[in-house]
């Protein structure tokens, strides 16, 4: 799986052109540009702002992901 068909997927599946779901992020249409055609250009905060549009969730997943969730989980506060 890539993010470039991903995004491609679920934009055509939701009939929104590139310049709607754009919109809908706000972000500009090159930034949907960009990640349609595989760019390395996107930040991090836009490809979450259209995923969110999208309604797709990411999961993180590899062999560190328990310990990194761990490690950014609030400390208990003492009453």
């Amino acid at each position: 799986m890539n993010l470039v068909s991903l995004v491609r997927f679920h934009r055509k599946a939701a009939e929104l052109t590139q310049i709607k779901l754009a919109e809908l992020a706000s972000v500009s249409r090159k930034v949907v540009q960009c990640i349609e055609a595989g760019g390395d250009q996107v930040s991090w905060k836009n490809v979450q702002a259209i995923l969110t549009v999208l309604n797709v969730t990411l999961i993180p997943a590899g062999p560190l992901v328990s310990q990194w969730q761990e490690s950014t989980e609030p400390q208990d506060q003492e009453a």
